[in-house]
């Protein structure tokens, strides 16, 4: 292998953000382990580590794009495991109090639907393939360990089950464990401050059912979003194809205090839409075993690219940087956009004297390009609320008001709908909306509305 850039990188965590980045890892470190609490099976299935895995899961066409990058022909594993193929948008109903439907135009683009346990799998599966990355499940990480002189990385240590500690050295340690509690852990052995917080607080409340898709569903649509219609309170609607001839759908509620427990519940929750179209697609259907239930306090933003440094080998990635409301199903696509990004770094710092500090300081230097656009539009969409707990930005009125007549423009212009498409789906940066074509093509559809 040539361009090596150590001997070991430990990634802890092997979700979707630590499978993404030990990809990413395999081609610069001789070794790259990833250690897990869980256990892990065969087969796709739950598991407790990521208690949300039950619920929505979407993978946006620039997550997939990233992952095809890191792991070619992951796309292709996907599909022949089942995954369902969705046309963007043409095979999209998305429904929006002020504009109703916007059209469903075929603009040369698809997602792949599936569980998130089935995304993890295939997904684990490509990254095991690679011969120099090994991955310990059952192994719960309780330390990052530092050098005795500096504050550099040695290793980490971590409970390998029967009550046996064992410490493995690293050159580096990629912290996907979620949380970010190891590396906020280190912040405060070596008494350094820690980030900044940005939080966005929605407390949301979210109910999941899982049934067949009904022999009569709609031939016109696979893939559903109903949004509420703030500030007014509501609920938020997502229904998703899923392998093995299923939908699965999740309804949103902001502060909710009671849930829906039960299918009849959940039925009426679908009534309660801006358009009877989720019930319509429901009311036929199969009950499902049950309905699971997920609560999200908070969006958070640890500014860790802020800080003036690292320690020396440590990188939080992921959840542990930046956790998304659920909701908008942004979070798979950011963890493997952020992997993405780490492996073109890398790339680069090879004939740098210390590869390692260059590659956190170039990555910390350019997360933000990543995290910006998605954390702008869902925040965004929350703090429309006023119940959600949050800074509004000084223009956040102007914003709004803007992104109504983006959204009006889109139903009659298709260039604008597939710019919405593009920013939405992480293909390109939301600046993109601002650019001046796509201005005065808002501004001629708002002239002619109020000609």
């Amino acid at each position: 292998m040539s361009g090596i850039l150590g001997r070991r990188a430990v990634v802890v965590g092997a979700g979707i953000g630590g499978l993404s980045m030990a990809g990413a890892l395999a081609k610069y470190f001789e070794q790259v382990e990833i250690i897990e609490r869980d256990r892990l099976t065969a087969s796709a299935g739950s598991r407790p580590g990521t208690p949300q895995g039950r619920h929505l899961h979407v993978l946006l066409a620039g997550g997939l794009q990233a992952l095809g990058e890191i792991f070619p022909g992951f796309a292709s594993d996907l599909v022949g495991a089942g995954a369902v193929s969705v046309k963007v948008a043409q095979d999209f109903r998305y429904e929006r109090a002020d504009v109703g439907v916007l059209p469903q135009r075929d603009f040369g683009m698809s997602l792949l639907c599936a569980s998130r346990p089935l995304i993890e799998l295939v997904l684990r599966r490509r990254a095991e393939a690679i011969t120099n990355i090994s991955l310990r499940p059952e192994c719960r990480v309780t330390e990052i360990v530092l050098a005795t002189a500096d504050a550099a990385v040695h290793g980490v240590r971590f409970d390998a089950g029967a009550g046996r500690s064992e410490t493995l050295e690293t050159d580096l340690v990629v912290d996907a464990s979620g949380r970010g509690a190891l590396t906020l852990a280190l912040f405060d052995a070596l008494d350094w401050e820690r980030p900044e917080v940005t939080e966005i607080g929605v407390d949301l409340s979210y109910a999941t059912a899982v049934v067949p898709i009904p022999t009569n569903a709609p031939p016109d649509w696979k893939l559903l979003r109903a949004l509420p219609n703030p500030p007014a309170p509501g609920l938020d609607a997502v229904l998703v194809p899923l392998e093995g001839g299923r939908w699965i759908i999740s309804i949103a509620d902001r502060g909710a205090t009671a849930r829906q427990a039960t299918w009849d519940s959940f039925l009426e929750a679908s009534r309660s839409q801006i358009s009877p179209t989720l019930y319509n697609a429901l009311r036929y259907a199969e009950p499902p075993d049950g309905i699971r239930h997920y609560r999200f306090p908070a969006s958070l933003w640890k500014h860790f690219e802020m800080l003036p440094r690292l320690p020396r080998g440590v990188l939080p990635v992921a959840d542990a940087l930046c956790r998304f409301n659920p909701v908008y199903g942004q979070g798979m696509s950011v963890a493997a956009q952020e992997a993405r990004l780490l492996q073109d770094v890398l790339g680069r710092v090879a004939a740098e004297p210390d590869p390692i500090a260059t590659s956190q300081a170039a990555f910390m230097a350019e997360v933000a390009s990543v995290l910006e656009t998605p954390w702008s539009m869902s925040t965004s969409a929350d703090l429309a609320f006023p119940e959600t707990r949050g800074e509004r930005p000084a223009n956040f009125a102007e914003a709004r008001q803007f992104e109504a007549a983006l959204f009006r423009a889109a139903v009659a212009d298709p260039v604008v709908h597939r710019a919405i498409i593009e920013v939405g789906h992480l293909l390109k940066p939301g600046n993109l909306l601002r650019e001046p074509d796509i201005m005065r093509r808002i501004e001629a559809v708002s002239a002619k509305a109020a000609a």
